[in-house]
């Protein structure tokens, strides 16, 4: 069985016809043209006979299959970052609708439903993904947060509908370079990294740059870039797949002629396994606290979300049976498959993207490529449809 490869395409090619003017696809979250995104979902689907839906939070559904047991569920987001690519996001509903509609032309016996959806604003947070799982954040403030996205507690309550569900497929860019680099077509996705946040200020005492002798001062720039330099060592000291990124970096008071006297900066730490994380936070912490002048403050952890192994069997079997090349490997970005792996069986499926580039006008991927993954796909639905 085959997929329709120019279907796909065309598919594609429509509901990015859908952005605002750039030279990327701009489909904000929340935003009038992520909702044309979202009717052009429905229409699409309606015409080719699948049942639709809209949650009162916005998500979108089309099923196919019995109406009377809990079904199997595909898909990904339609919304973009500003200026952002054509496949982040997208190609995961359009490949998931490939999929369901390669069913149909084949006269697949549909054992359970199939229902591919498309998510709510997964590039702000995975709002959408997490309202649907009841995952979404409640704590002070919530009503609020739910007031700017034009919405309220009681449309988050009725758009719960995880336990309808046994299972989540969703295929993505890779976001990286690792495939591409290695040849390789499919990657099984193990695990989605744990997030780790800490804000540190390093403290030291601001003065003339042309009268301090340099044995006399305290540089917080200085004492920065040996915290900076240790960090990178500790992590690396760690190994794959653990990465760690300081992205914020501000000097006060930012003068030229003034040696710094205090520098702020943001740590972002990733990985799939919580005790390691925390060692490279411990260890982080201890030298900084030793041997520094600092503050450190850590934002809540998230645990890492690891995958389905019965799916990831699925997804390793249906590219050995179309000879396509894997690795097992974990994804250091987040996904809607996040919040729906802590709510039933969940998998991924990623495809090369040239260079490694997203959030990016030049995001591509090959035509090869995305009918690779959408065979794998397929594969892996038809599996669970098996079960």
């Amino acid at each position: 069985m085959k997929i329709n490869s120019k279907r796909l395409s065309n598919h594609l090619d429509e509901v990015n016809l859908i952005t605002a003017d750039g030279e990327g696809m701009t489909r904000p979250a929340f935003s009038e043209l992520e909702d044309q995104a979202h009717a052009w979902f429905i229409k699409k689907s309606k015409e080719h006979g699948f049942r639709t839906r809209q949650d009162a939070f916005g998500n979108s559904f089309a099923t196919i299959g019995p109406e009377d047991k809990k079904g199997i569920l595909i898909g990904s987001h339609l919304d973009t970052v500003n200026d952002g690519g054509k496949y982040d996001g997208a190609l995961g509903v359009v490949t998931a609708l490939e999929a369901a509609l390669t069913l149909l032309d084949e006269n697949i016996e549909l054992t359970k439903p199939v229902t591919v959806v498309a998510f709510r604003a997964e590039e702000i947070g995975l709002i959408g993904s997490s309202v649907f799982t009841d995952l979404i954040d409640r704590s002070e403030g919530f009503e609020d947060r739910l007031a700017a996205m034009n919405r309220t507690v009681a449309t988050v309550d009725d758009s719960i509908g995880y336990e309808d569900y046994t299972d989540y497929v969703e295929l993505h860019i890779e976001q990286g370079k690792h495939l591409e680099t290695n040849n390789l077509n499919i990657g099984v996705v193990s695990s989605i990294a744990s997030l780790n946040r800490m804000n540190v200020t390093v403290h030291g005492e601001a003065g003339h740059a042309g009268t301090i002798r340099m044995e006399e001062r305290k540089d917080a720039l200085m004492h920065t870039a040996k915290i900076l330099t240790e960090f990178e060592r500790i992590v690396k000291s760690y190994g794959h797949p653990n990465v760690g990124t300081v992205g914020q970096l501000t000097v006060f008071p930012a003068s030229s002629n003034v040696i710094p006297g205090r520098v702020e900066f943001s740590v972002d730490l990733r990985g799939d396994d919580m005790d390691q994380l925390n060692k490279i936070k411990e260890e982080f912490r201890k030298y900084t606290e030793d041997n520094h002048t600092v503050d450190i403050i850590e934002s809540p952890e998230k645990e890492p979300a690891h995958m389905s192994e019965k799916i990831m069997d699925y997804i390793k079997t249906s590219a050995e049976e179309s000879d396509f090349t894997f690795e097992v490997m974990t994804s250091g970005a987040n996904h809607d498959a996040n919040p729906l792996s802590r709510r039933m069986n969940a998998g991924m499926i990623f495809i090369p993207s040239k260079d490694g580039i997203s959030h990016n006008p030049a995001e591509f991927s090959s035509t090869e490529d995305i009918e690779a993954g959408a065979e794998v796909m397929l594969g892996t639905v038809k599996k669970l449809l098996a079960e």
